[in-house]
């Protein structure tokens, strides 16, 4: 029975291990406007970026000058996408009367795009023995490949029990299955902009539609997406190739999004967004360059006329327009929770003050746009390494974990930690508790206890700039009843926001 959480513990500790791996690589300290108008690409209707002669990545195309399918001739606009789907056996092909076809202007079905997804991915169908949709049985052709898509929360079925795999896939449908079958990282500069005309940000699809727009997937055409129109063979082939290959993606609009301040001694610049892109260049401590996009970790930037990307953990982001919040990728840890109760008086315990002051950090924080994550939203139990994980899971550029202290009754006051015994945020995690005990002290009228440099684990397990907050102790009487009055909790979380604020405007 212990081996399980053993095996879990030893994964979590590889996954931290390979993160700080790859963060540590971007800095070497011994080493010496706005968005203006969409681009507007017909995604459906326009050649491949991709030039096999000049390229020098790591993939072969396997689309020459001859022609695979006898109905995608030479200057057919995706003809590489589709013969590089079809040389890693992604699609066949119909073979009619001894001549291989495709039938690129045909709808895809929802069972031929649930096979090509598995497929893409590398997976197999899944043996199937007992129908899951009353529409597909399991001697349906595609009953292993649509179970298996199922299975990684790719397809749902519909409320009546059925799948409908001959069903045509609608553009909007085709957004969320390539999203989440590619796990789509949320671009930061995101936001509810209108990006198509004819999507708004409440339609039910955008945000998998804003996903594959900056990634360079689907750029619509004259700034339409056409949501509700069908999905053809070449299109959904296109889209797939693009999802799995970077070269074949479309261009995206590069206005600048926000600045960013180095905050390493000396941070590469690559090639592109990887650690094994070569290193074009170095920027020093202070130097403040233009972020034209974000991707998970790695920031697109220009500098002195040039282009690169550097590992987003050791950049200051602020933004161009709007809150300094707005777009931020912002963790608030609230401490304890489930069978850890943390400190308590009498009935009241410490994790529940905490969630409840995390609740209203989060809510303002949201407001202002950020993009909030929650390492626990309930009254649940999660380990010190799942809360740092959480974080290099969710991409974030801040981490902040709110505790309240105990101690004899005399002890009083709040104190915000920060680490620089391994955080190589260090400093940036000083001047971000020193804003948010400022505030706190100031407006809660609490006692100062200052800032500290200790190495609490989820302060220095992360990369980004982190601290941790203890409100004030729960074993002191004035204490007691300001953390626990809702009015004094609101007061907590505004003066944690408004130190975020405070330090992403410095």
């Amino acid at each position: 029975m212990l081996l399980q959480p053993l095996r879990l513990l030893l994964f979590c500790l590889l996954m931290l291990f390979c993160y700080s791996s790859a963060a540590y690589a971007e800095t070497n300290s011994s080493a010496a406007s706005s968005q203006g108008d969409l681009q507007k690409i017909q995604d459906f209707h326009q050649s491949s970026p991709f030039n096999a002669e000049a390229s020098s990545t790591s993939f072969s195309a396997s689309s020459t000058a001859k022609t695979v399918f006898a109905d995608v001739p030479a200057d057919h606009w995706a003809k590489k996408e589709i013969e590089f789907l079809y040389g890693r056996a992604i699609i066949q092909g119909y073979n009619e009367n001894g001549v291989l076809r495709f039938h690129p202007n045909d709808n895809v079905t929802r069972a031929q795009a649930a096979k090509m997804i598995i497929k893409a991915l590398g997976e197999s169908e899944k043996p199937v023995t007992r129908a899951r949709f009353k529409d597909v049985p399991p001697s349906h052709w595609a009953a292993g490949w649509i179970e298996r898509a199922v299975e990684k929360g790719i397809f749902q079925g519909y409320p009546d029990g059925t799948f409908q795999p001959n069903a045509p896939l609608k553009r909007s449908q085709m957004s969320k299955i390539i999203a989440l079958a590619f796990k789509l990282s949320e671009p930061s500069n995101m936001g509810n902009q209108q990006i198509f005309r004819d999507i708004s940000p409440s339609y039910w699809a955008y945000p998998y539609i804003v996903k594959l727009y900056y990634h360079g997937i689907s750029n619509g055409s004259e700034n339409r997406f056409m949501p509700e129109s069908y999905t053809s063979r070449a299109q959904f082939s296109a889209f797939v190739a693009r999802a799995l290959n970077k070269d074949f993606r479309l261009p995206v609009n590069s206005s600048v999004i926000a600045t960013g301040k180095v905050t390493a001694d000396t941070l590469n610049v690559r090639s592109a967004g990887s650690t094994s892109a070569s290193v074009i260049g170095q920027l020093s401590y202070g130097t403040v360059v233009n972020v034209l996009d974000i991707n998970g970790y790695w920031a697109k930037i220009s500098y002195n006329g040039k282009t690169g990307y550097v590992h987003k953990s050791y950049l200051k982001l602020k933004n161009v327009n709007g809150n300094p919040v707005q777009g931020r990728i912002i963790v608030i840890d609230a401490g304890h929770g489930g069978t850890d109760p943390g400190t308590m008086n009498g009935k009241t315990y410490e994790k529940n003050i905490v969630l409840s002051v995390a609740q209203k950090v989060k809510q303002k924080l949201a407001s202002a746009g950020a993009k909030v994550i929650m390492t626990r939203e309930s009254d649940v139990y999660k380990t010190l390494e799942e809360r740092v994980q959480i974080a290099k899971n969710n991409y974030a550029e801040l981490f902040v974990s709110i505790h309240v202290n105990s101690a004899s009754s005399s002890a009083s006051g709040t104190e915000t930690y920060y680490d620089t015994s391994k955080n190589p945020n260090g400093y940036e995690s000083y001047l971000l508790a020193k804003a948010i005990q400022q505030q706190i002290v100031n407006n809660a009228g609490m006692k100062d206890r200052g800032v500290k440099d200790y190495d609490f684990y989820v302060i220095r397990n992360n990369t980004v700039p982190s601290v941790l907050v203890e409100l004030g102790f729960i074993t002191n009487s004035s204490d007691y009843q300001k953390l626990t009055s809702d009015n004094y909790q609101n007061i907590f979380a505004q003066s944690i926001y408004n130190g975020i604020v405070q330090y992403y405007s410095q």
